[in-house]
This record gives structure tokens, sequence and C-alpha cells, in this order.
């Protein structure tokens, strides 16, 4: 088993448990699908099994089973720790749901004492590390008149192009992947944690809000943002007999 504490997923400033498993765990193969915002990366344990119809692995997460998109709504400063089991012998006692491999995951629980108040934030930019070069509008055309010319053909008229001329005479010069990609796409992340309690019940709470801008076209083309609302209690009643408790958990997504 490889375990993942909160601690270290904290440190990370990522938006899903997915992410926070991308590149902390040994054996676990993180595959990003896509660079949209919120987009989720698929778990894989032990490779790609061939004796069911998902590879994905079992999430459980407080006990409760979870499915791929559940997990990934949860806010990563709620969780307490990741453990993961990869070998069939610690898999076991989930049978065959487990095939792929078990992610076990403990969010945060209230604790006896005054209540204690957290909050965790960051907040960062975005930018692309390197953008292709283009040539501008008369070094293309000089690239397709010497196309036309190794072709055995004539130049290009482009006098006929009046589409490409300004009221000036100017020949339009727009980079276009320069005006693609937003500079400076934000990435935002706030929770408020309350925990506390006493010998006989304990409660956490937490409320989230987070917020990523696409880095193609900005927040006008791409954009997520999630709130995270969370609960945990435990009461113990008649001498610890009976134990009662509840775990609620809301969350809203827009993309």
């Amino acid at each position: 088993a490889t375990a993942v504490s909160g601690e270290k997923i904290a440190k990370m400033q990522v938006s899903s448990v997915s992410k926070a498993l991308e590149g902390a765990a040994a054996g676990v193969q993180v595959i990003n699908t896509s660079g949209q915002p919120g987009e989720n990366a698929k778990i894989r344990i032990r490779g790609i099994g061939s004796f069911s119809a998902s590879s994905a692995p079992l999430y459980v997460v407080d006990g409760m089973p979870y499915d791929e998109e559940s997990v990934n709504a949860l806010n990563p400063a709620d969780i307490e720790s990741i453990d993961v089991l990869k070998d069939a012998a610690s898999a076991a006692i989930y049978g065959s749901a487990g095939a792929n491999g078990v992610v076990l995951i403990t969010t945060k629980q209230g604790r006896e004492g005054k209540a204690q108040i957290s909050f965790d934030a960051y907040y960062g930019i975005q930018n692309v590390a390197r953008k292709a070069n283009m040539l501008n509008a008369k070094e293309y055309m000089a690239i397709m008149d010497e196309q036309a010319l190794n072709s055995g053909l004539s130049a290009y008229d482009w006098s006929q192009y009046q589409s490409i001329y300004d009221a000036n005479g100017n020949v339009y010069d727009t980079d276009w992947v320069d005006t693609m990609f937003k500079d400076n796409a934000t990435t935002e992340s706030y929770t408020l944690g309350v925990t506390g309690g006493s010998a006989t019940s304990t409660y956490a709470l937490s409320l989230g809000y987070m917020s990523q801008e696409g880095i193609v076209g900005g927040s006008d083309v791409s954009n997520y943002s999630r709130y995270n609302f969370r609960v945990n209690s435990e009461h113990k009643l008649f001498n610890d007999i009976l134990k009662v408790g509840e775990q609620v958990s809301f969350v809203y997504k827009m993309n």
C-alpha cells in the first residue's frame, strides 16, 4: 500500500484527488486526458485490466464507495489521507470490486477540544511555457509565392485579396497563437474549516471555493468553478454503547 498524507496534498495545491496522486504514489499511473480546466485525470493501478469492463480502481471515501467523478469533486483540502492498495492481497477484502486496486480516502474528522478554525488558500497565475513562433503576414506571403514558383506556377497576385489590407493599404498582421492564449490566467482556492467537540460529540465543517481560468481563450471560452460544503460529526450515546454520526457533502460545479 502507498499512503499520501493530507499535509502533502495541501502543499501540492491541486484541484482534485486524481491530481493529488500524480507523481506522489509509486506504481500509480495518472493519465491526463485533457487540459481543460476542471478536467479530471484517470487513475490506473497495475496497468489496464482485461477481465473487467472498467480499468478504474475502487474508490472508498470514509467507508463508502464512490465513483470516479464523485471522488474528483471532493475538495482536496478536506482530505486527511489517501491510501492506495495496489497488491491483490491487501485489496482482497473488497472482492472482485477491488480487482483494479483500491483508493481509500479519509476526510478530516472532528476532535475533542476547543473549536479550531483553519483557513487554507492559494492564488496563482498560469502561462504557456513556450509558444510557437509564427510567420508574420509578409513572411507568409513570401513562403506561399516560393511554394507556387517551386511547383511551376506563377507567384500569387496578392492585390486581388482586398480583405487582407487595411484602409491604409497595409497587410493585416495578427499573431493568432498569441491571440489564442491568455496571459496570466488565474487559479485560486479558498477553504474555511472548523473542527472541535466534546467527549461525546465531535464535528468537522468546511466550506470551500476554487476556480481555474482556461489558458486558451480565457474565462469566456474555458473556466471551471467549484463550491464545496462538508459536515462530518459523531455522537456517542448511552455511555458509548451507541454511536451516531453523519457525513454530509454538497458540491456545486460550473464549467
